[in-house]
């Protein structure tokens, strides 16, 4: 009989991690419906900065102690983006011209109903900026890795 009420217990326990690991997964959906809407805010550029405002963490920004209007949100102004993952928190895009391309990993939370990325914080090129993305890998690929490759040589 003790092993019974052990074995329910572990398996109770077991559930309810399993129930808490599935909890912390944010809305897939949701997530790319957000960063779709950041990314075609960048491409557009009308304005960007400003609007761009309205999704960055308020929790993020009360434990960075940092008034978000008094800076610009980051925003490379490209002309293309396509989300290429979402799961878990994150939701990871490429962003680019037609001479470069950019990886960005947005980190989200659920704030009062409402997705909000957690920046990676003020931006290294100016401290003007707020990068609102939480991880970025520069220039994957740039116009010299684009151009037309040399046919191979006959023999």
């Amino acid at each position: 009989m003790k092993f019974l009420k052990l074995t329910i217990a572990a398996l109770l326990v077991i559930f309810a991690v399993n129930v808490n690991v599935k909890a912390d997964d944010l809305n897939k959906k949701k997530m790319e419906q957000v960063t779709k809407e950041i990314l075609e805010m960048m491409v557009k550029g009308d304005n960007a900065s400003e609007k761009l405002r309205k999704y960055i963490s308020e929790d993020w920004l009360e434990s960075k102690r940092l008034n978000v209007k008094k800076y610009l949100i980051n925003n490379y102004s490209p002309e293309s983006f396509e989300i290429i993952y979402s799961g878990g928190d994150v939701c990871i895009a490429t962003i680019g011209g037609s001479s470069w391309q950019h990886l960005l990993v947005f980190k989200f939370t659920e704030e009062y109903g409402a997705y909000k990325v957690i920046p990676k914080g003020i931006s290294d090129a100016s401290s003007e900026y707020i990068d609102p993305w939480n991880y970025v890998k520069d220039y994957i690929c740039s116009a010299k890795d684009m151009e037309e490759p040399l046919p191979p040589d006959e023999k």
